[in-house]
């Protein structure tokens, strides 16, 4: 005759630690008639806990990447290229890209289960560092991380090994190319700020009170310094670079020429095409049916 069991799940209450631990202290002075502190109980506990080791993970996981010959790309050829990125050295980057980062050596793995997965990995550790390696050499930091989320965004849609190890090369000279003409204009500290700073505020209000502020110089002097070191003045620097980035907003996009002034801080579309005529000799609208025709 078989037994019946019954289990009753409900039977026993869950407790929180510090009321087991809490009983616990209760018990054994009831049995030893002995107070011992919650700290010693813990600090004892936590002596007893084993420490998780990986050593054996490791350790055979190197001896199959020897068994396999299986050697990551050479650290001297990253370094020559990260060099190369952050002193904006375009004529040299051939010399080393077959080599490094992007190269035909042996890539390490980063995802086991997905190849393609683990080079995307890589290209976006290696986009990391190019974006670094660009601030280093004077490239705009927001410029650069602007870039470094596009070309990893841009990343992880590939779906070829070619197609990633192509963008990830284009980064590579795109980053290099700007901090090539970066480097072209070796302006003072304060002034480097000022064009730094106008670049991420051409959809903003520019002032030069603002910018003397951030420099601690009085807007008088800055104003001086900014036509010594530039050529133009303060104010048509800002023009000159609203009208480049209206531009390229003629060209990629097909925002109405109306909102582009406006978006550039232009008062009207009458100042707007007046200031781009000045720039370009011809009006946005020409500019963007030439675009449009080439």
């Amino acid at each position: 005759m078989k037994s019946t069991i019954y289990h009753e799940p409900d039977l026993f209450p869950t407790l929180h630690y510090q009321q087991c631990l809490a009983i616990s202290l209760f018990v054994y002075y009831s049995i030893y008639q002995k107070k011992i502190s919650k700290t010693a109980v813990i600090h004892h506990n936590h002596a007893l806990k084993p420490l998780i080791r990986h050593e054996g993970h490791t350790a055979l996981e190197l001896s199959y990447a020897r068994r396999k010959d299986s050697v990551h790309t050479n650290l001297y050829y990253e370094k020559i290229l990260l060099d190369n990125v952050k002193n904006g050295r375009m004529e040299k980057l051939n010399e080393v890209l077959n080599y490094s980062i992007v190269g035909q050596a042996q890539l390490g793995v980063l995802s086991k289960h997905n190849h393609l997965r683990s080079v995307q990995y890589l290209m976006i550790t290696g986009i990391a560092l190019i974006c670094r390696a660009a601030i280093e050499g004077g490239l705009n930091e927001e410029t650069a991380f602007t870039l470094s989320d596009f070309y990893i965004q841009k990343l992880e849609d590939q779906s070829s090994l070619i197609d990633i190890l192509s963008l990830m090369e284009e980064a590579i000279y795109d980053f290099t190319h700007r901090v090539s003409q970066a480097k072209q204009n070796k302006y003072s500290a304060p002034i480097t700020t000022c064009i730094h700073s106008i670049e991420n505020q051409l959809y903003s209000e520019i002032t030069l009170n603002q910018l003397s502020a951030i420099c601690h110089l009085s807007p008088n002097y800055l104003s001086s310094l900014f036509k010594k070191e530039v050529g133009i003045s303060f104010s048509e620097y800002i023009q000159q670079q609203r009208i480049e980035e209206a531009k390229k907003l003629l060209t990629y996009t097909s925002y109405p020429i109306l909102d582009i002034g406006s978006l550039l801080n232009f008062t009207d579309q009458s100042y707007f095409i007046k200031v781009f005529k000045k720039f370009t000799g011809i009006t946005p609208k020409q500019y963007r049916n030439k675009d449009v025709h080439q």
